[in-house]
């Protein structure tokens, strides 16, 4: 199996309890990264400080710490940029991988030399894992996946694993709130890597009604209207497809965070 990077984001309104639940899952792992970038999106806690620099790892340990926060795009980007390997994890410090999430996609890529992009199932929780909300399923092949896109994001991106190089030279991760995670999968499509999503649930993922509020409003409005410009500029939609999906988010972005996430558990979720 190749060798591969763990790229974690960190910043000060992480809860220590979650992030301690985060490195246990990490270091629990059937196959481990030889590589663990811890990136510090600005002055931590001396809590989380400490919990940062006490993880017993037995691979090569990189921490970035970033003067301010830069938020959660360009502090990705940062830790793309540090990587030695191929092959870049990334991980949210509040989820918790499932033990085999690595070894899974480390045997796809064996398999599927041809991918430069892999993600997979993710199982939702509030408070206690293992107390599942819901499923947020996503396609499993390439053509699927360029289809998905149209309409909503076709990764899971706490269980994606990516190719350094192409992820770089599609302009790798930068500044787009909410969306630059697919904002980058967009531009990688694009450029012609071919992806796939296992349909194995990888990570347990925490959500819950903030998750919904942080999903309305005039700033999110804002951008998920530039996503979908920029879908339409790279040519993913046209303006047939813009038009629809601009009126079938939009008006949902001003309801309030507890019908939002009805509508989510009803009819977007499985």
């Amino acid at each position: 199996m190749v060798d591969f990077s763990l790229v974690m984001c960190i910043y000060e309104k992480e809860s220590p309890a979650f992030l301690a639940k985060c490195i246990e899952s990490v270091l629990a792992q059937t196959a481990l990264p030889s590589e663990w970038i811890i990136v510090k999106d600005g002055p931590l806690p001396d809590e989380l400080d400490s919990m940062i620099a006490s993880v017993g790892f037995s691979g090569t340990m990189k921490i970035i710490a970033l003067p301010e926060n830069a938020t959660l795009g360009p502090a990705r980007a940062e830790g793309l940029l540090a990587s030695s390997n191929e092959w870049v994890a990334i991980m949210d410090s509040d989820d918790i991988c499932r033990c085999d999430r690595f070894e899974k996609q480390l045997r796809m890529i064996d398999m599927h030399p041809e991918l430069g992009l892999i993600g997979g199932q993710i199982a939702e929780f509030s408070e206690n894992p293992g107390d599942y909300r819901s499923i947020r399923a996503v396609p499993l092949e390439h053509d699927d996946i360029c289809k998905f896109l149209k309409k909503r994001n076709p990764f899971n991106s706490m269980t994606v694993m990516l190719k350094r190089e192409p992820a770089l030279a599609a302009g790798n991760y930068r500044y787009f709130p909410w969306f630059e995670d697919y904002d980058l999968w967009a531009r990688m499509i694009k450029s012609g890597v071919i992806c796939a999503n296992l349909p194995d649930v990888l990570v347990d993922a925490r959500t819950g009604s903030g998750m919904y509020g942080r999903r309305r409003g005039a700033a999110y409005m804002r951008s998920e209207w530039n996503l979908l410009k920029g879908l339409r500029s790279l040519g993913l939609i046209n303006r047939a497809e813009f038009c629809r999906n601009a009126a079938l988010r939009m008006p949902l972005r001003l309801l309030p965070a507890g019908a939002l996430e009805w509508i989510y558990g009803k009819y977007i979720r499985s």
